[in-house]
């Protein structure tokens, strides 16, 4: 499983722009839907919530189900 946290670092849009690319979407697209994941699973919009692996887990899985789900 890909691990998508990238997404809300330094290098995110680079990151963005590949999976847009992958995925055929814009990287607005595939940041905003990332961090539309990570609220609805954390509750929270804070980076250091994603220390917890099985929140991790949960939010990639549910990531890219989004991402495949567009494709």
């Amino acid at each position: 499983m890909t691990d998508y946290s990238t997404l809300l670092g330094p290098d995110r849009y680079d990151f963005a722009v590949q999976l847009a690319g992958q995925y055929h979407l814009d990287p607005s697209q595939v940041l905003f839907g990332y961090l539309q994941v990570v609220s609805d699973v954390s509750g929270s919009d804070q980076p250091g919530d994603l220390q917890n692996p099985k929140l991790k887990q949960v939010i990639n899985e549910r990531f890219d189900h989004f991402l495949k789900q567009r494709h």
